[in-house]
């Protein structure tokens, strides 16, 4: 995805990771390898390896306006311990590096906005100095959902391991250092920049609309991870707190923006990332 333009407001991509990830199963467990295979001829060759994988992503979004700079979920981070998927323990990666190629340093970013506290869209939010998780942006207000928060912290509290770690090393930092901002589902930083509660994936997840000069883009968060899903709604992921409510929001969600115009930029979609909703009998497609 090269740099977007939404009216004067500009979109860009920081990556972490990008490649073939997981079979179709391993994400969304009512997959049908027939049925993938009857989308191939629009989901190859940006979307689906000639092997069966499914191409994925984990970036986050910079979204610049002439007000604010806002990352929109920070991926994995460095140096954290993680168990879900070893290749995220520990990472050494050029994150802030290529944060800062882009013109954006840590102190200049205003706002942080997680979709959702899963431990793939948090791991920025902290980085570690001299033994101790700070947060990675001092000058930034961290927005979090309320539902979302109350529901991770309720884990945590509870004793369960909440979002393989990263609640305790990603979010807990945030709100002890008094960094973070809790808000509605439907939260607007001003006239350009709002939330629309979009739960099932998690209870308070939300997505990001972006708006300016007639154009619109949605940052979708989790509410899709594969671009299978506009055809296949009902398939959601294993990561899925509330899998019906996921499918229901997804497709209320695809049938009111489909042919609207309005850019769809989700949390993992590989390159080239942003599409339109567009109908394709009785569901949709991504059109890149």
């Amino acid at each position: 995805m090269k740099n977007l333009a939404v009216g004067n407001i500009s979109i860009s991509r920081v990556v972490e990771m990008e490649g073939p990830f997981l079979q179709p199963q391993q994400l969304l467990p009512d997959a049908k390898a027939e049925v993938i295979e009857s989308h191939k001829h629009w989901l190859a060759p940006h979307f689906l390896a000639s092997d069966g994988m499914f191409i994925m992503s984990i970036h986050t979004y910079v979204v610049r306006t002439k007000h604010h700079t806002i990352l929109v979920d920070t991926c994995v981070g460095n140096d954290k311990e993680r168990s879900l998927f070893p290749d995220w323990s520990r990472m050494q990666g050029p994150y802030l590096q290529n944060l800062e190629a882009m013109g954006v340093k840590p102190q200049q970013v205003d706002y942080v906005l997680c979709t959702h506290l899963h431990v793939d869209h948090v791991g920025w939010n902290t980085r570690l100095v001299n033994g101790k998780w700070e947060p990675t942006f001092p000058n930034a207000k961290y927005l979090f959902a309320r539902k979302e928060w109350e529901f991770w912290k309720g884990e945590h509290d509870a004793g369960r391991d909440a979002g393989d770690g990263s609640i305790a090393d990603s979010v807990i930092p945030i709100v002890e250092a008094k960094k973070a901002v809790l808000v509605e589902g439907d939260h607007a930083i001003d006239d350009q920049i709002w939330l629309e509660p979009t739960p099932g994936h998690t209870p308070g997840h939300i997505c990001v609309h972006v708006k300016d000069g007639g154009q619109e883009a949605i940052l979708t968060g989790d509410m899709m991870h594969h671009p299978v899903q506009f055809a296949e709604p009902q398939w959601s992921s294993g990561f899925c707190t509330d899998p019906k409510q996921s499918a229901a929001t997804r497709r209320a969600f695809l049938d009111r923006n489909c042919e609207t115009g309005k850019l769809i930029l989700a949390a993992h979609f590989a390159t080239p990332t942003v599409g339109y909703i567009v109908p394709a009998g009785n569901t949709w497609r991504l059109k890149v």
